[in-house]
């Protein structure tokens, strides 16, 4: 019976909590009764969970517990879409992996890639420049245009941002 001690413990003390906020409530002032009741209410349901009895009632009417279909859409899924057996088929998890990736890179940069010649202007080396004096020049370019540099501006980093991972491949 004893699934999760943890949980179990946590019952107990506000348990606790509600018998002492229960004898108080009798004997200092009514109002710690109705405090009390979320105290105990919140104790019965984790112990309930903790206890496995939970589990049992969902694993014997698994209907009861299942998500109902509003308009052919699972609720509370933000239009994900078909969920069954607890998982989304392939097709939908592709569709859904896409969608995010086409907002998200729409989201973090509005602006257009650079082109290799663009962004190694931009860092000043050549197009065919090696690895490490691409990293060289962006350090020494970092240096001069981070905000919190004296002559730095917020601009002019993120484009030399941008550059570096043109050419590094980032």
């Amino acid at each position: 019976m004893n699934q999760n001690g943890l949980l179990l413990g946590v019952a107990a003390i506000l348990m606790g909590i509600t018998v002492v906020m229960l004898i108080s409530g009798l004997a200092v002032s009514p109002i710690l009764l109705v405090v009390a009741l979320p105290f105990g209410a919140a104790a019965y349901l984790i112990w309930f969970h903790a206890s496995g009895r939970l589990a049992d009632r969902v694993r014997a009417n698994p209907t009861a517990y299942t998500r109902s279909q509003r308009d052919g859409d699972a609720p509370g899924s933000f239009g994900a879409g078909a969920f069954s057996d607890g998982r989304f088929s392939r097709e939908q998890t592709r569709q859904n992996r896409r969608r995010a990736r086409a907002t998200g890179a729409a989201a973090a940069d509005s602006r257009p890639r650079l082109t290799q010649r663009e962004a190694a202007g931009i860092l000043g080396v050549d197009v065919g420049a090696d690895h490490a004096e691409i990293k060289q020049a962006y350090r020494s370019k970092v240096k001069t245009s981070h905000p919190d540099a004296p002559d730095g501006d917020e601009e002019t980093f993120k484009s030399v941002r941008r550059a570096y991972e043109t050419l590094s491949g980032e």
